[in-house]
């Protein structure tokens, strides 16, 4: 079983990830290594496998965010998930949030069963939210409310 293990971010660290889509806004790595929270880097066997924060929206609730090279993670997404989750419910204490949300393409599949594995619920479809005008899910985590596991 692979170990992962979270590390403080490196600045950086966000650029070594390869990514599907394009930067959508020409300047949002640069914004997210100055303005996020809770950056966090994730290894296994000493590589860098993705990265983790959130921007606050408002006291308390945040939204988060994770840049993953698939190709490296492929055989640790539980792992991957299990620290994600641990680091989730950390934040959520240390900075007092209720509530963590985090949106992903409707046709991205591999992504969304990533965000349940990590404890999030699908809460909406927002229709043509994506910059190109694309569908995502929004998907929530919820201090003190028991999430379903969906099918």
């Amino acid at each position: 079983m692979p170990e992962v293990i979270a590390q403080p971010y490196k600045r950086g660290d966000g650029a070594m990830i390869p990514v599907a889509e394009a930067d959508p806004f020409g300047f949002w790595l640069a914004e997210m290594e100055s303005t996020a929270a809770g950056l966090t880097s994730y290894y296994c066997d000493g590589l860098l496998i993705a990265v983790t924060g959130y921007q606050l929206q408002w006291r308390g609730v945040a939204y988060a965010f994770a840049l993953i090279n698939r190709a490296l993670a492929a055989g640790s997404g539980k792992e991957l998930a299990d620290a994600v989750r641990q680091r989730i419910a950390e934040l959520m204490e240390k900075d007092k949030l209720h509530r963590v949300q985090a949106s992903v393409d409707a046709n991205d599949r591999a992504a969304a069963v990533f965000l349940r594995a990590t404890g999030y619920r699908l809460e909406s479809r927002m229709i043509a939210a994506a910059p190109d005008g694309s569908d995502l899910f929004l998907y929530t985590i919820i201090k003190g409310r028991k999430h379903e596991q969906e099918s």
